[in-house]
């Protein structure tokens, strides 16, 4: 999914089109890294090009030298330098110590960490093969050559996890590194502060997360057997009544389970799931408060942060059981009879599972038969019982949408299609996985979304994967379920 961030003024050509094919005439005005990139390995690189208007666009990258690449990367377009200058602010007071630096550096950096993850089948952020390569210059003879050190000491791949991959990312990479490196020809450091596996634990400040960090640890250093084992040990545990777990057995379960589904599922058949995923929803996003746009579709003479301030606080007070009819009201006052209030009824009404759902649901068909969230909802009214065609009918529904969605819009779409995927009894493991690293790959702006949604998945991943031993005879061998 791709953020766009444009000014208001109209251009011909899209941002990211205007990026494709024009950036590279704008002289580059500054670049910045972070100062500790080549120690840390990990560079925060900014390039900056000037219009002649005197507004910018600038592209940031999010670069790994250690052994995957280009993990992230965004763009704002034809904005005043102000703009820049608040996010570089907004880094600085998280402890990031920026410097510029003349372009051909940040070229290298960047193009030396693309080479290197391309080594070992790491691709880069999507936006960057589809917006954001577009803003460098073309990678030929006339950029002087400057060294850039990848890998770690030995020359070898490095992964650290900074305390942002899930378990399920850290066995994908680490899963990929076997394949590509072979075992023993990387290294990797796990721990969330960023120590290694020899360092003091007594630096950590949170015991907890210490113990939890070394339950991961520990699972991940078992062979897949030995990981079986335990699994079933604490499933048989859990079948006796009058047994129950530990808090450490709780987190030993959830790891072994995050493990053992990658030790039976192949990467071949999650990278085919994945891809599809990457295609299929492909869309551009935009903001809320940027209008005009689908969330508040026909609102007029409204400032956007004024009408997404209502939509939240109104959104707020459904979730927390308070007095949401006067929010709605209010936002009818002032915007007219909208789209967007409909669909927060109808988010009420589900909530509550009130009765008069469909009633209102038919009614708002009706009067806003185009409006995106009220499309999801009727798609999962009629899917009810049949929720693979329903999943057709949803991926059907965003193709179809040929204008840009809201952020808060591309939430709900995902989350509701988690519903679709595990109401599905006969889906493959493979395509929960390939969902849930879906997930983990989009836009921050909407990983926040889903925290809550990664316990439907363990939960669902944790029920297949015993559904899995159950028919292969492995659960009957060990005595459980008999």
């Amino acid at each position: 999914m791709k953020k766009n961030k444009a000014s208001n003024n109209p251009q011909i050509l899209s941002p990211e089109n205007y990026i494709r094919q024009k950036s590279r005439n704008l002289p580059v005005s500054k670049c910045y890294v972070n100062k500790d990139w080549n120690e840390s390995q990990i560079c925060q690189a900014t390039i900056v090009r000037e219009h002649a208007s005197g507004n910018v666009s600038t592209c940031m990258y999010l670069v790994d030298l250690g052994c995957l690449g280009i993990k992230d990367t965004m763009y704002l377009f034809n904005v005043q330098w102000d703009a820049v200058d608040e996010i570089l602010d907004e880094h600085k007071e998280n402890g990031v110590d920026f410097m510029e630096v003349p372009y051909e550096l940040v070229h290298n950096i960047i193009y030396a960490a693309l080479e290197y993850a391309e080594d070992y089948g790491f691709k880069p952020h999507k936006d960057f093969t589809s917006v954001t390569s577009y803003f460098l210059e073309e990678d030929t003879d006339d950029i002087p050559l400057i060294p850039v050190v990848c890998g770690g000491e030995d020359g070898n791949p490095l992964y650290v996890n900074t305390g942002f991959d899930s378990p399920a990312r850290v066995k994908q990479i680490l899963a990929q590194l076997d394949k590509t490196a072979g075992e023993g020809n990387y290294h990797y450091i796990l721990d969330v502060e960023g120590l290694d596996e020899e360092e003091d634990d007594d630096d950590y400040e949170d015991d907890d997360e210490e113990e939890v960090n070394e339950i991961e640890k520990e699972i991940m250093q078992l062979n897949p057997e030995e990981r079986k084992k335990q699994f079933f040990e604490l499933i048989r545990k859990g079948e006796q009544d009058s047994v129950q777990y530990t808090d450490d057995e709780v987190i030993r379960v959830l790891f072994l389970c995050q493990s053992i589904v990658y030790d039976i599922v192949t990467r071949e058949a999650i990278d085919k799931q994945l891809n599809r995923f990457e295609s299929i929803f492909e869309h551009e996003i935009v903001e809320e408060d940027e209008l005009p746009n689908s969330l508040f579709a026909d609102v007029k003479s409204m400032e956007g942060e004024i009408i997404s301030d209502m939509f939240y606080d109104t959104m707020d007070k459904i979730l927390d059981n308070k007095n949401h009819k006067k929010a709605i009201a209010q936002i009818r006052e002032t915007a007219g009879d909208v789209a967007v209030a409909d669909f927060l009824e109808l988010f009420h009404l589900k909530k509550k599972e009130s009765k008069k759902f469909k009633q209102k649901l038919e009614e708002s068909v009706q009067k806003f038969p185009h409006y995106f969230l009220i499309k999801i909802y009727r798609n999962l009214s009629l899917s009810e019982g049949d929720w693979e065609e329903g999943i057709k009918r949803m991926e059907k529904l965003l193709s179809d949408e040929k204008q840009p969605i809201t952020a808060y819009e591309a939430a709900f779409y995902f989350a509701s299609y988690l519903i679709f995927l595990t109401q599905n009894q006969t889906i493959d493991l493979s395509v929960i996985l390939a969902f849930e690293a879906y997930l983990h790959s989009l836009d921050s702006m909407l990983y926040d979304e889903f925290v809550e949604k990664y316990a439907v998945i363990h939960s669902v991943k944790m029920s297949m994967l015993i559904k899995h031993f159950i028919q292969t005879g492995e659960l009957a061998e060990e005595g459980i379920f008999n």
